[in-house]
């Protein structure tokens, strides 16, 4: 289910939210002053040389410039949007769409897309990696040629030195796949790749990989943040070494607070989660689905997230209270304090117990009823007595949607500062 939110602007820019498990992420419709420039640059794909190109997951499979946007344009843009600590945006910017090889939950190998953006300097002094909240319509995943999230958070970044790479997920732009919704070591593998597809075309153009590398994502994608982080830090990945993280409104307790705070069906987006959560388990994991939802919800529910279904379309198929799709007999069982696979799952995609090595901040919003505040105070309180680097920073008295957009900016100042200092 989509939001729009209204916002005034000189050319009646609109906000459009994606709901995110956890958070609600938001997608911003592009100024017309720069859809004009998106439309004069043109879209156009690039020839790719074949020692990047092979076989195996992360490696390429085309790329296509579509866009390129000098430092006015991207000022003008940013100005439109009432921004918590705007970073300076001294750049101009070339975006990419990357097609690359990379590996879903039941092992075959699909091509999934992602965005990397370049800001016009000769030396790169970091990378940001970035991952999007919760979306059920592929057309809006960062790559794609609308580029409202995608522009939005390369304007802030790249425009203001960093690299940013954002992969679109599996399932989600020029990916038709299931998207596997939380699922944890699909969502490392795929974005592991999409940086080392990403490496390699920063390669081809001339750059070098810089020191600095960073990783901030909103709600699902602050879940992503801590997944990916995790993994790199567990393997020591010596292609990726992490300088800092901003997991943002993420839903790092899934089983013991982002689930039962779904149940209450506190905002309309509950029952979306929640459809979709179920619907990505039950294909993951090989369950039948009306073991937990009732046939009707089971049947009706799987269709409407293939990324192309209408939010009305979806919305019918949903019910008006989330509980209402569970069969009586598994919300007794969870209930009891029994478990089932579903739980299992939800307690193996958790990312909670765990010390991260780099330099944390979560961000959240106080009046958050997506994503309780209580996922980041609780993740930094028990990492902390871990010997953790992290904190949890409040961002006021903002809800589920606003919280986005005062935190991205936050993180970009925060990490700038750090590979100044390196």
């Amino acid at each position: 289910m989509l939001f729009q939110l209204a916002v005034q602007t000189a050319f009646s820019m609109k906000l459009k939210k994606i709901l995110i498990f956890g958070l609600g992420s938001v997608l911003l419709a592009i100024p017309a002053i720069l859809l004009m420039f998106y439309r004069a640059t043109g879209s156009f794909e690039l020839a790719v040389p074949a020692e990047i190109t092979g076989e195996a997951s992360g490696d390429l499979v085309a790329v296509t410039r579509i866009g390129k946007y000098p430092t006015a344009a991207l000022r003008y843009a940013l100005s439109t949007v009432e921004l918590d600590d705007t970073p300076a945006i001294d750049y101009g910017i070339t975006l990419y769409q990357l097609l690359y090889r990379t590996t879903q939950f039941d092992g075959s190998q699909v091509i999934a897309s992602g965005l990397l953006t370049v800001p016009n300097r000769p030396l790169l002094p970091s990378v940001i990696a970035y991952f999007h909240g919760t979306n059920t319509d592929r057309s809006t995943a960062p790559s794609q040629p609308g580029l409202g999230e995608g522009l939005l958070v390369s304007a802030a970044a790249a425009g203001s030195g960093h690299v940013l790479i954002a992969p679109d997920y599996i399932g989600l732009g020029e990916s038709y796949e299931l998207h596997p919704y939380l699922y944890t070591e699909t969502t490392v593998s795929t974005s592991i790749d999409m940086l080392k597809a990403a490496r390699s075309w920063l390669q081809h153009l001339g750059h070098t990989w810089p020191e600095a590398f960073f990783l901030m994502g909103v709600s699902q994608g602050g879940h992503a943040t801590f997944a990916v982080q995790r993994e790199l830090e567990k393997t020591n990945n010596p292609l990726f070494k992490v300088t800092a993280t901003a997991p943002m409104a993420g839903p790092f307790q899934i089983l013991n607070i982002g689930f039962p705070q779904a149940l209450t069906g506190e905002t309309d987006s509950h029952e979306l989660y929640l459809g979709y959560l179920t619907s990505a388990y039950a294909a993951i994991y090989g369950q039948p689905l009306n073991s937990i939802l009732m046939d009707d919800y089971a049947r009706a529910i799987p269709p409407v997230f293939d990324g192309d279904t209408s939010s009305g379309a979806r919305r019918a198929a949903l019910p008006d209270l989330p509980r209402d799709m569970f069969r009586p007999e598994f919300l007794a069982l969870y209930e009891a304090g029994q478990r089932n696979w579903f739980l299992d799952a939800l307690e193996e995609n958790s990312v909670f117990n765990w010390t991260p090595k780099a330099p944390v901040r979560l961000y959240y919003g106080d009046n958050d009823v997506d994503v309780l505040p209580r996922e980041a105070l609780d993740a930094a309180t028990t990492m902390a007595r871990r010997g953790a680097d992290i904190t949890a920073i409040s961002l006021g008295a903002l809800g589920h949607d606003e919280s986005f957009l005062s935190a991205i900016p936050q993180a970009i100042v925060w990490f700038s500062e750090l590979a100044s200092a390196q």
